[in-house]
């Protein structure tokens, strides 16, 4: 037996999952950038330089899986 609204609740339990990978893939990258440019200006007493580079590396890296992952989605 079929229950109303079951495929529009798969689509939403796939929006979200969606909208979860996405997070993930642009909040790992980032957290992983900063956590090394933090780690790298510790050891080398450089104060912010490479905390930032890290950073910036980290959201271009995580924009571009997100940005990948969009696409394979629409297609």
């Amino acid at each position: 037996m079929e229950r109303k609204g079951s495929a529009s609740t798969g689509s939403a339990l796939s929006a979200l999952a969606l909208v979860g990978r996405l997070g993930l893939s642009i909040a790992l990258p980032v957290t992983a950038g900063t956590w090394l440019g933090v780690e790298a200006d510790r050891r080398l007493g450089t104060g912010v330089i490479f905390l930032f580079v890290g950073l910036f590396v980290g959201l271009v890296g995580g924009g571009y899986g997100a940005y990948r992952m969009i696409m394979k989605e629409m297609r």
